[in-house]
């Protein structure tokens, strides 16, 4: 083969390459990420604090065993999601009520729900503002597992903000409740810190209540998250 021809061979292989490289390069996609694990629990530990036997912990849909924290697709709420031992109705209407503490850039929220609220969803026991906040008392609301967003000390006489009640989605087959919270609802905008916070419960429960929910009862919790999730 010639000079001239070796040449030109290198030249077509040349152009051949950048055609091809930015196509594959084109092609590669960031795949989207998921929810972070933030904290997991054993699967046979209800009732331990109270001295209560663990098997019915799963019946009642109060054994957690994951919790996770992810934005929404569309990027305008805050997926908080437990995850229960096992396929499960989801706790019995009225007498199960779940709990999440988190902060958001340092300010303390918390979560509480349930499959239904029709007890304490007209007004909220605790001394709130305001004491019967929008949304609540509506049946659609409250018929289908509502969570209270609320900041404040929240306990009976003291102060205790509604900002709002969410819907959850519950997925009976695996076993999980996603609670979406509005960004605004709880001030967060991308970038913001999602961390940890302790409340009566510690950070996570699954507990029965009715007005009001009580430590002594046996329940599942978990006592400390320490993972902080940044909203990207």
């Amino acid at each position: 083969m010639t000079i001239k021809k070796l040449l030109g061979a290198g030249i077509a292989a040349c152009l051949l390459g950048a055609l091809i490289v930015p196509a594959t390069t084109a092609t590669a996609a960031k795949k989207p990420k998921g929810p972070t694990i933030v904290a997991t629990d054993p699967a046979d530990d209800w009732g331990a604090d109270a001295g209560a036997p663990a098997a019915p912990g799963t019946t009642l849909g109060m054994e957690l065993v994951e919790a996770s924290i992810g934005l929404a697709p569309d990027k305008k709420a805050i997926n908080f999601i437990l995850k229960l031992n096992g396929p499960t109705g989801g706790g019995t209407p009225e007498t199960v009520r779940y709990g999440w503490d988190f902060t958001v850039d340092g300010n303390h929220f918390m979560l509480a729900g349930g499959r239904t609220e029709f007890i304490r969803g007209m007004c909220n026991p605790l001394t709130t503002e305001p004491a019967c906040p929008p949304n609540v008392g509506d049946p659609a609301k409250l018929a289908n597992f509502p969570f209270f967003v609320r900041s404040g000390a929240c306990t009976v006489g003291a102060e205790c903000k509604v900002h709002g009640v969410v819907n959850a989605a519950f997925d009976a087959t695996a076993g999980t409740i996603t609670i979406p919270v509005p960004l605004e609802l709880v001030s967060a905008k991308l970038g913001s810190k999602i961390g940890p916070m302790a409340g009566t419960f510690g950070s996570i429960y699954a507990a029965p209540g009715l007005l009001v929910t009580q430590p002594a009862l046996p329940h599942d919790s978990i006592p400390i998250v320490t993972k902080t999730v940044v909203l990207r």
